[in-house]
């Protein structure tokens, strides 16, 4: 019986252990300079900067940012017991990125310095708790009503993104190139980000794991999660936290990156044929990771010389999910 159970987890791990080593070796060859082969094992002083200063933060950035969503979205997908739910649907996402965008804002208006190590993450997770207590209060109706309400939230606070995108742009028009914030990329991550976001993430994440019986329980019920001697309404509010920050951190450093917090959880499960949150929790950090991956290199060679938004990578592959989800539940 232990063989059978484990069965599916070893396939998985097969599969995508591989996947994952073959996306951070494509990641480290492919860009907008290629690095030939010879150049890994004897890498002269350019290619050395492009690998240790650019590829490989880019690399960490893609696992730290898939993990975080993915873990987001199987979580949310639990305390909602809605399988749409995630940061980029039920509009967390949008409510960080208005966040991380007003602390930008607020470093270039006052100089309080450089935002990418409080200001905009806080500010983000801030932006990311008012979405989701918004569209939690008005998606009390059911999954149809939460997905609605998440809809709308995205839609309101992504139009204040973009005008306070353009004003920032008609302040100072040689500001950098905030697009990311829009669409999401990794591009110009480097370690201290990376450090910052691991700093915050890996408590997160190590909790959300030794909690995974009592996500189980909530996804069952509120009142077996209270039988069992946990508070439902609190621990939820905990989660709710929880799945915030891990997407504030993410969406501070590379912009708002959708439906890998929906894809990655039923991708899991799938695999695996469960929904013990204590596999498919940690085992969607590799799938997430690994989707994070491959959107990041198809992301630079879909039109060469320039790198496209992860955004519309990941959107072309989650929307038909999205679609065949929304199927799904009309026909129950």
């Amino acid at each position: 019986m232990i063989a059978t159970v484990s069965n599916p987890i070893v396939k998985f791990l097969w599969s995508f252990i591989p996947l994952l080593s073959i996306g951070i070796i494509l990641n480290i060859f492919i860009g907008e300079v290629i690095v030939p082969l010879g150049a890994l094992l004897d890498p002269t002083q350019a290619y050395r900067v492009i690998i240790m200063d650019i590829r490989l933060p880019e690399i960490l950035a893609c696992i730290v940012v898939g993990t975080d969503l993915a873990v987001a979205g199987a979580v949310m997908q639990a305390v909602f017991r809605n399988p749409l739910a995630e940061p980029y649907i039920t509009g967390t996402a949008s409510g960080a990125l208005l966040g991380a965008l007003l602390g930008l804002l607020i470093n270039v208006l006052f100089k309080v310095g450089s935002p990418s190590i409080i200001l905009m993450p806080l500010l983000s997770f801030l932006g990311a708790m008012l979405a989701t207590i918004v569209v939690v209060a008005f998606g009390r109706g059911g999954w149809l009503s939460l997905i609605l309400a998440g809809i709308a939230i995205s839609i309101m606070f992504s139009s204040i993104v973009m005008i306070l995108d353009t004003y920032l742009l008609t302040i100072i028009p040689t500001l950098p190139a905030i697009v990311y914030l829009l669409f999401g990329t990794v591009s110009g991550i480097n370690w201290g980000d990376d450090i910052t976001m691991i700093s915050v993430s890996l408590p997160v994440l190590t909790y959300i794991m030794v909690s995974a019986r009592e996500v189980n329980l909530l996804m069952i019920s509120d009142e077996v999660a209270q039988a069992s001697g946990t508070n439902p309404k609190a621990f939820r509010n905990l989660l709710i936290v929880l799945t915030g920050l891990l997407t504030a951190v993410s969406v501070s450093f590379t912009g708002i990156i959708g439906f890998i917090g929906l894809v990655t959880p039923h991708l899991t499960r799938l695999s695996i044929s469960s929904s013990d949150n204590s596999r498919v929790i940690p085992l969607s950090m590799i799938s997430g990771s690994t989707i994070m991956l491959y959107a990041n290199v198809v992301s630079k060679v879909l039109i060469t010389g320039t790198v496209m938004p992860i955004t519309a990578i990941t959107s072309l592959f989650g929307v038909p999910v999205l679609l065949f989800l929304l199927r799904g539940g009309r026909n129950e």
